[in-house]
């Protein structure tokens, strides 16, 4: 809306280096974690500020999930242009010495191996947020594909409680509806879907129906869209078709609920040979008109940025999305307060 290219050039790229941009998801795990160092430094040349990388384990969840929290951290110890980044503050100070800052979460509860006494210790460690389930059914709830929808489990109620105690984020994002309902029920701190797309757009399992985005938005909490080509329908992953469900999401809750979770995999290859194998956790998606789940790359943030100035954002709305509403998130989970 009248900028010419070279000027809406110039806007973007002033925007990107205002703003902390956060992506609030990739996965950091073989078969995911190939090139890594290829892949953090695209994402850093991108303009991206600050990575929550997904660092479970799905097997031996327990311990092999502490040997690979262990091992990504030494790997950011050993490169001075990343580091370790816990708190909103820390995030900020790693954009302004332009370094990658890099923090963890969980696709799930099973590290916990039914002990909720272990929260403390991960987030002690740097876990930020936590998925209740993905995709199954687990001790905490019922995932988004489930045959079922019973609802968070009375573990997960205490799940949720020591969450909030401690001040690590509950993620809704690969949850059954109803679990994710129930959890914002009893959550005293920011709920989010750190990379879920919107059903209202673009039906599928695993994206979120308008009241869980609604319930997110009434705790102070985000959803992250994400860029799967499947969930966005669109086979291509095109910015374009990301911004139609920030758009809906802001419509519908306003611009303070919504950020950027891109869901990044290099080898999308590996990825879909992983979906073929296990049938129970992915429904088998149409072969023919999906040969690879193509995955919107880090280079499209700044895609965004240009269509939201298009369609009238301000600058500093655009800041929001790009990880003003996250850090802002962070912190209120942090101080124990809706944000």
């Amino acid at each position: 809306m009248g900028y010419d290219a070279m000027q809406s050039s110039e806007t973007v790229a002033e925007i990107m280096r205002r703003s902390v941009v956060c992506d609030m998801t990739l996965p950091w795990s073989k078969p995911y974690m190939i090139d890594e160092d290829v892949t953090l430094p695209r994402f850093k040349k991108a303009g991206i500020d600050f990575i929550s990388l997904t660092v479970n384990i799905s097997k031996n969840p327990l311990a092999a999930t502490m040997s690979h929290i262990a091992m990504v951290k030494a790997h950011i110890r050993a490169r001075p242009e990343l580091v370790f980044a816990a708190t909103p503050e820390e995030v900020v100070a790693a954009k302004q010495q332009g370094r990658l800052a890099l923090g963890l979460h969980f696709q799930g509860t099973e590290p916990l191996d039914g002990d909720v006494e272990l929260v403390q210790s991960y987030y002690d460690l740097g876990v930020r947020h936590m998925l209740l389930a993905y995709n199954l059914k687990n001790a905490a709830g019922d995932g988004c594909i489930e045959r079922t929808d019973a609802g968070l489990s009375k573990f997960g109620v205490r799940l949720v409680r020591e969450m909030n105690r401690v001040g690590m984020l509950v993620d809704g994002s690969h949850t059954g509806y109803r679990t994710t309902m129930d959890a914002m029920e009893i959550c005293e701190g920011p709920f989010i879907f750190s990379h879920s797309n919107a059903d209202a757009v673009v039906p599928h399992y695993r994206n979120i129906k308008d009241d869980q985005i609604r319930g997110a938005a009434r705790s102070g909490g985000l959803v992250g869209v994400n860029g799967v080509n499947e969930f966005l329908g669109d086979r291509h992953a095109a910015s374009e078709t990301m911004f139609r469900h920030i758009e809906h999401i802001v419509n519908l809750v306003g611009i303070d609920h919504v950020g950027i979770g891109l869901d990044y995999v290099r080898d999308v290859k590996a990825i879909w040979d992983w979906i073929q194998r296990d049938r129970d956790l992915w429904p088998q998606p149409d072969a023919q008109e999906q040969p690879y789940p193509a995955h919107a790359q880090p280079e499209q943030v700044a895609e965004l940025v240009d269509i939201m100035l298009g369609h009238g954002y301000s600058p500093d709305d655009i800041g929001k999305v790009l990880g003003g509403n996250f850090l802002r998130v962070m912190a209120a989970a942090r101080d124990g307060r809706a944000a």
